[in-house]
């Protein structure tokens, strides 16, 4: 909540988008070692906008009207939405075919769904209360085809639209579209409304506030928009401020709790009061620390940078009026690429690298623990994925991190690619257990639901994907839902692209995170099985 940095300051360009932080500095040596204790405070926060810290007192916060209730190609950082247990499980993953994130060691990996989900309605993207899932003693389904959706291309000179989430509420999947966010029955497939985006395509937040979002749009993403998804309703719209003159607000991240809805992008930042589009706070005038990032859901984070290239950074817990709750120093030489988990607070830095090469666990901005990942790229230990407003391919319950490894050559066919599931815990960073499949498939971690790990083993050319649920107890992968052969040509569409997974109410979902203006490449947008 302060003024932008200056041109010079501006991170990243060109298709590697900018990470929260500065560039990458060298020597490094936060890579393999914890630069302080678990537990132990950093040093005091510089004076900051609006009191002793980056976040201290808001001058621009008002008082509540009403009681308070939740492009182009970015392959790197996205927000998580940690899960919840109870009924009828939205979980998801983005199942990243290209431009996924490979992060190395022996540490672990925080992320997953729901962080604004109703207790019997958990995961992703604040869905209603949904019917329960099969029990563990339930034997596996056979389903079909429910009903597909392909997008309108995106112009030849926008080349790729970006289209990657999907938020549940009641018995409809709401979908970004290049030209629109539409509303679609989970049975049927029935349109149920559609709300026109115009201009660009733009990224949305990971989760949505009790059926409602807010969206960018526009040329150069230069709008947002609120909409109540139950309802279809546009609640309001407005552009967004142009400091310096600057007309695009491009790389950005949007970041919903409670009422409050934060965006922050290279240049700016500003938070609106979602049931009114009152502004609750922006960049003050001549202050030196910047809001670089949010991540919402239960609680707020920010990512925040004071006195430009050098200076310090800052990962902070905001109430949803912007003042500043807690603040964690992020140590010299690292830079914050994702906030994986606002709870727990979990955080990806890079140190001397463009990859997450930590992890740490923060609690009322203490760290608790600073896990290395080594060295990331392609022969990582683990495989994970973070893009916009969220980190995928992992999923946390209690204090055990499930993760996958890295894709390997299968024992009888070296042209097979298959991975397992690991068990870690957070605490400690150490595995606990290793899950094989019984097939040698690639698998995704979907998410959490009733206590066991839903994984998606993904399909060959030839022969159908199928979901496994992973019961801890047991540390066995047994089915859960078989996907039918007639669908193999539809799941085929999704593997030449990223891609997203979804489970909400016994029906699976892939969706799109892109669509290409090629008419080479699918513009299959989303898909229901069940």
């Amino acid at each position: 909540m302060s003024q932008p940095p200056p041109p010079g300051d501006q991170p990243g360009s060109g298709q590697q988008p900018p990470r929260y932080g500065y560039p990458p500095q060298a020597p490094n040596p936060y890579a393999q070692a914890p630069t302080q204790p678990p537990g132990a405070q950093p040093p005091p926060s510089p004076p900051g906008p609006y009191g002793p810290g980056p976040h201290g007192y808001n001058p621009y916060a008002q008082a509540p009207t009403q009681p308070l209730p939740g492009y182009g190609h970015q392959p790197y950082p996205r927000y998580p939405q940690p899960p919840k247990r109870g009924k009828g499980a939205v979980v998801g993953i983005v199942a990243a075919v290209v431009a996924a994130v490979l992060v190395a060691g022996a540490g672990v990996f925080l992320a997953t769904v729901g962080d604004d989900a109703p207790s019997d309605a958990p995961g992703k993207d604040g869905g209603s209360p949904s019917a329960a899932g099969p029990s563990a003693g339930d034997g596996p389904r056979t389903a079909r085809v429910l009903w597909d959706k392909r997008a309108v291309r995106p112009p030849k000179s926008e080349i790729t639209a970006q289209v990657a989430e999907a938020w549940f509420t009641g018995d409809s999947v709401v979908k970004t579209m290049p030209d629109a966010l539409r509303s679609f029955d989970i049975d049927s497939g029935k349109e149920n409304w559609s709300i026109p985006l115009p201009g660009d395509s733009c990224p949305g937040p990971g989760s949505a506030a009790n059926d409602r979002l807010v969206l960018q749009y526009g040329k150069g993403c230069d709008s947002v928009l609120a909409v109540d998804i139950a309802r279809g309703e546009k609640l309001w719209a407005k552009k967004l401020p142009s400091p310096n003159g600057r007309t695009t607000h491009l790389y950005s991240k949007i970041a919903l709790t409670g009422d409050t809805a934060a965006v922050s992008w290279i240049g700016g930042s500003v938070a609106y009061r979602i049931s009114t589009g009152a502004v609750l706070w922006e960049p003050k005038a001549g202050s030196r620390c910047v809001d670089k990032g949010y991540q919402g859901g239960t609680a707020l984070i920010a990512v925040v940078e004071c006195g430009g290239y050098g200076g310090e950074a800052y990962v902070q817990g905001l109430s949803e009026g912007g003042a500043k709750k807690w603040s964690w120093q992020v140590p010299n030489g690292s830079s914050v690429h994702s906030v994986i988990s606002v709870d727990p607070v979990v955080v990806g830095l890079s140190a001397g690298s463009s990859l997450m090469t930590d992890i740490v666990y923060l609690d009322g901005g203490r760290m608790k623990s600073r896990i290395s990942l080594g060295a990331g790229g392609a022969e990582a230990t683990y495989r994970i994925r973070c893009e916009d407003n969220r980190c995928t391919n992992v999923a946390v319950d209690g204090t055990t991190i499930y993760l996958t490894t890295k894709l390997h050559a299968g024992s009888g066919d070296a042209s097979r690619r298959t991975n397992e599931v690991a068990a870690l815990d957070l605490a400690t960073g150490k595995r606990k257990w290793l899950a094989e499949p019984d097939q040698e498939r690639e698998l995704r971690i979907v998410g959490i639901r009733n206590g066991e790990v839903v994984v998606y083993q993904r399909n060959t050319y030839d022969q159908p994907g199928s979901l496994l649920r992973l019961t801890p107890a047991s540390r066995e992968l047994t089915p859960l839902m078989h996907l039918p052969e007639a669908g193999t040509d539809i799941e085929n569409d999704f593997l030449d692209m990223t891609s997203g997974c979804w489970l909400y109410r016994d029906r699976f979902f892939l969706t799109s995170d892109r669509v290409s203006a090629s008419t080479t490449l699918s513009d299959r947008s989303i898909v229901a099985f069940g």
